[in-house]
């Protein structure tokens, strides 16, 4: 069962958190889903996991300079609606709205 914190790399092992089936967004707009987890990652950056409404699982990241888009306030289970914007390096995750 998945807690309602953000993992550590550890801990994400040592719970055997398999992540193999979700994937990055690759095409930028407007998605409803919901908030699965949330683990850390290399210096200043968030993982975040999300199963779509349509039952896709999708990994994004946010980090510091996106102050992280207040995910670590956020718990799991809770229905957002995420933007993505393309950029010259590729989508990256503009905005969070929560749904009531």
């Amino acid at each position: 069962m998945i807690a309602n914190k953000v993992y550590s790399c550890a801990e994400m092992c040592e719970e055997r958190i398999y992540t193999g089936d979700y994937r990055f967004i690759d095409k930028e707009g407007e998605y409803i889903a919901t908030l699965i987890m949330r683990a850390e990652a290399g210096s200043g950056m968030l993982r975040l996991f999300f199963r779509l409404v349509n039952g896709n699982k999708i990994i994004t990241p946010v980090f510091w300079w996106q102050k992280y888009l207040g995910f670590y306030d956020i718990d799991n289970g809770t229905k957002l609606k995420l933007i993505y914007e393309k950029n010259t390096k590729g989508i990256y995750l503009k905005a969070v709205e929560i749904l009531s």
